[in-house]
């Protein structure tokens, strides 16, 4: 079935209803002009002679020619359409779920205006980067509902974001189990394609099921990125009075509750799932996890419809007012037989209408020429100018991916690689596979010369702008794996990444073994020193000993000088005194011989004696004091007595005090935590 003509952009026909209006009145004032002008040349009784060979007829004919091109051209701008065929679009993205904290630590303020509307405010701005990609909603506190299902619908997924707020869900607390659980449930019977869920919350898990949550769900093939809200030195949490004005969350003690952000718990939970954690800020965690996450991972046919593409007709128009124009020009506003008699009047007259009626087209045509401009500055080699033409064209027109390769292209032309890398990462969410195989090709192209900057100066920059050269050939010959150009690439980078890499072990291994020199030469040095100073203190020990000997052969010698008389006083003190009757006999050895000065006191024995017990043997008793009777055998002295008593009460004192719990008490649980 046929559908009536319709245009695309259909203000064009208000804009060219004025525009002809306008040019109308241009051709009135100019003819009033013209006119007046005449009439001060000549004088009135001479205006029909001189006028008598113009045809008001050919004026009027060229001014309706002027006016239909100039409409032809507006309707040209509306692009007409007449007639359609079928197309079937396919749909290529990831699904990303989104699980929002509303629990009422939320309301915290550490991080302007709170922490759930810069939360809000930040999943807003990540839609507009995301394009093909169906997202859905989660809002979880105590427990976790889905508040929008997995849709294409940006319009309808912004309406239900706007919605969330503190106490939507019934049930207060913190459980990020529930969230990532219900994750889990919308997984189910999704199709094959990748599965991410973007988890916002403060981290505070008042339950602590999370770690487990995450392991069963990494086994459903989830990736969950976790994103930090608030602040780890922690916030008050303000809520407002029945009364009027604002009070703070207290506990069961009345204690005011400080909520705190717990990144440790979120890390481990990203960890957990292949994903990652980043802190949210003022926005830029959710930018830090599409550019370094979400923007990397290959995107899936997700859907598949028919579409309807209407046919182009802007070319009949366009060649109609060219043809209108062309003969405007050819057509003169004198009368065939006096044609001659005025020359050079239609050169001022129609020549100059038709003069403004093509600056005016050229006006209109260059609104929409910026791409043209472009590419003819690219030919030139004015690759600068092409690229900032290129880059403009797509802001205008972000769907268009060609526009963003084409900036990227004549950036790396003009050695500007890395706002080349940038356009080319925008041209990857194209669903164009022979583009995208392109793109990948010259995205390591351009990573290939950003890490040629840096070889020399930061290796390791080199290395892994290298490997993600790499990455991009790789991507390239999936898509294409006849590119021969993309194999000789892979092939020369692998090479060359291989040699850096032996270069940078070869140095890290020379540095290794200088280091190990030089500590075997502090070694070495120690010893030395070593050495000498004990060849110093050895030197010194001899002097002392050459002294000492000096000084006992003069003493000698002087003992010598002496006489006999010292000789017979040093034996009679080594003989060994006489007994004296009656004088108690010295202690002797078994062998007979008098104990050594060393051995005055007998060694003791290991273990005392028990308590009535001579310490010099059993058959000895123990001197007892002058009143008391000598003890029985088997009976303690009031001594020994004291002391065991003594020891006695010192172990009383180690006994732990045992109290007696009262009847019915213990430990009641804390109660629930809210907030």
């Amino acid at each position: 079935m046929n559908e009536p003509l319709h245009f695309q952009y259909p203000f064009w026909l208000l804009t060219g209803l004025a525009g002809c209006g306008g040019l109308w009145w241009l051709c009135r004032h100019f003819e009033s002009t013209k006119a007046a002008a005449l009439r001060q040349f000549a004088a009135t009784h001479l205006l029909g002679q001189l006028t008598a060979t113009v045809s008001l007829v050919r004026r009027i004919a060229k001014r309706w020619l002027i006016l239909s091109s100039a409409a032809l051209l507006f309707i040209t701008l509306a692009r007409p359409q007449l007639g359609f065929r079928w197309e079937e679009a396919k749909r290529r993205g990831i699904d990303i779920l989104f699980a929002v904290d509303v629990s009422k630590s939320m309301l915290a303020q550490d991080i302007n205006p709170n922490r759930l509307m810069r939360a809000k405010l930040a999943v807003q701005d990540l839609l507009l980067k995301l394009e093909g990609d169906r997202v859905g909603l989660i809002a979880f506190s105590g427990n976790a509902f889905l508040q929008c299902p997995m849709t294409l619908d940006y319009d309808a997924f912004r309406q239900t974001l706007d919605a969330l707020e503190v106490g939507i869900i019934p049930k207060g607390g913190t459980d990020v189990a529930t969230a990532i659980e219900e994750s889990r449930g919308v997984f189910q019977n999704a199709a094959n394609n990748h599965k991410i869920l973007v988890l916002i919350t403060d981290g505070e898990d008042l339950e602590g099921r999370a770690l487990d949550a995450a392991k069963a769900a990494a086994k459903d093939g989830l990736h969950i990125y976790t994103v930090g809200v608030g602040t780890p030195t922690g916030e008050l949490i303000p809520v407002p009075k029945e009364g009027g004005g604002t009070d703070f969350i207290r506990d069961s003690k009345g204690q005011v509750v400080k909520s705190r952000l717990d990144e440790n718990m979120l890390r481990k939970l990203a960890e957990e799932t292949g994903g990652f954690y980043a802190p949210l800020g003022q926005g830029q965690g959710l930018e830090t996890i599409y550019n370094q996450g979400l923007a990397a991972i290959p995107r899936q046919e997700i859907s598949s419809r028919m579409r309807k593409i209407y046919t182009e007709r802007f070319e009949w128009t366009l060649g109609l007012a060219i043809l209108l124009l062309v003969v405007e020009m050819f057509i003169g506003d004198r009368k065939r037989e006096f044609r001659l008699a005025i020359p050079g009047l239609r050169k001022n007259g129609g020549a100059g209408q038709t003069a403004l009626l093509l600056l005016l087209a050229m006006g209109a045509a260059t609104a929409q020429a910026s791409p043209q401009s472009a590419e003819k500055a690219y030919q030139q080699g004015r690759y600068e100018e092409a690229s900032r033409q290129y880059r403009d064209a797509a802001a205008k027109n972000p769907k268009k991916a060609e526009l963003q390769f084409n900036s990227g292209a004549a950036a790396y032309k003009n050695n500007q690689f890395d706002d080349a890398q940038a356009s080319f990462q925008k041209t990857l969410q194209t669903d164009q596979l022979p583009l995208q195989q392109q793109t990948f090709y010259n995205l390591g192209n351009c990573q290939y010369r950003l890490g040629q900057q840096t070889e020399k100066t930061n290796p390791q920059q080199t290395i892994q702008q290298w490997q993600q050269a790499l990455q991009s050939y790789e991507g390239a010959l999936k898509l294409n794996k006849d590119d021969a150009d993309a194999k000789y690439n892979y092939e020369l980078v692998k090479k060359k990444l291989e040699q850096l890499q032996k270069q940078q072990q070869q140095q890290q291994q020379n540095k290794q073994d200088q280091k190990d020199k030089k500590d075997q030469k502090d070694q070495n040095k120690d010893k030395q020193d070593q050495k000498n100073q004990q060849d110093q203190k050895q030197d010194k020990n001899n002097q002392k000993d050459q002294k000492d000997k000096n000084q006992q052969d003069q003493k000698d010698q002087n003992q010598s000088k002496g006489g006999g008389q010292d000789q017979k006083d040093q034996d009679q003190k080594n003989q060994p005194p006489q007994q004296n009757p009656g004088q108690p006999k010295q202690d002797q050895n078994k062998d007979g011989q008098q104990p050594k000065d060393g051995d005055k006191n007998p060694p003791k024995r290991k273990n005392p004696p028990p308590p009535g017990q001579n310490p010099e043997g059993d058959n000895k008793k123990p001197d007892s004091p002058k009143n008391e009777p000598p003890l029985l055998p088997g009976q303690m002295s009031k001594e020994d007595a004291k002391n065991l008593l003594d020891s006695l009460k010192d172990d009383e004192k180690k006994l732990p005090l045992i109290v007696p719990k009262e009847k019915g008490g213990g430990r009641l649980d804390d109660p629930t935590r809210d907030w």
